[in-house]
């Protein structure tokens, strides 16, 4: 097994793919925010959004690739990647392939949920409840929402398709997880990063940046599934609650 990877002891292409990691991460956030905060729709959004998906599927790759190179599962990598290319495709589905593609990553995301619980319960065994220093609850979080996401899938492709407000909510709350995921990541590094100040590690400011994405999430969630409110998005084309 290889030893975990560090920008201050790597060299070679494992710096590379690290210094390139890094660098889509900062991006994928700065992005994220920015769609999180500007009017959705509009060209802001649009602009941050676009960002965030490319650098959040490089760097959920990369995570990826770097978890094999140390001998790790690359699940959280390619789930993360999984998130943001579903929520992109809900808006701006693929001309061609559209279909098989989206049956292809409904059976990843059902293996992924699998392979979760399966892990989830090695935890509970094991001391401190911990899998690969993941906690049990954690594994059990993720695999439910991956098993919430593969259900979604295979709703949509039975209905051949969804439109209205459940379109809207899937790519907002599938955008939302794929920040929250990229933003914990970034909130554990605080703790490993000597030159961070110590003022970005305490404990307001963790939850803010952990916790701020699905609170995000549960606001949509609440006003566009249950209140059916779309007022103020702007589409390109007309949007009728369902």
């Amino acid at each position: 097994m290889n030893e975990e990877l560090a920008l201050a002891t790597s060299t070679g292409l494992p710096l590379a793919s690290l210094v390139f990691h890094v660098a889509m991460g900062v991006a994928a956030l700065v992005g994220g925010f920015i769609a999180i905060a500007a009017r959705k729709g509009g060209s802001w959004h649009r602009r941050g959004g676009i960002v965030f998906v490319y650098t959040m599927i490089a760097t959920g790759l990369t995570a990826a690739g770097i978890s094999v190179y140390e001998g790790k599962s690359p699940g959280g990598g390619l789930v993360t990647a999984y998130f943001v290319f579903t929520a992109w495709t809900t808006i701006r589905p693929l001309p061609r392939g559209g279909r098989p593609v989206d049956i292809a990553l409904m059976v990843f995301a059902f293996a992924f949920a699998g392979l979760g619980y399966l892990g989830a319960f090695t935890a509970l065994g094991r001391p401190g409840n911990r899998l690969d220093g993941v906690p049990a609850g954690m594994l059990f979080f993720m695999s439910s929402v991956n098993l919430l996401a593969a259900i979604g899938d295979l709703k949509m492709i039975r209905a051949h398709g969804i439109q209205g407000s459940r379109r809207i909510a899937r790519h907002l709350w599938r955008m939302c997880f794929g920040l929250f995921i990229a933003m914990g990541s970034f909130v554990a590094q605080l703790f490993t990063m000597k030159y961070i100040p110590d003022a970005l590690r305490s404990l307001p400011v963790i939850l803010v940046l952990s916790a701020g994405p699905l609170v995000v999430l549960v606001y949509w969630m609440w006003r566009i599934r249950l209140r059916h409110n779309l007022r103020g998005l702007m589409t390109r084309k007309p949007i009728e609650a369902v």
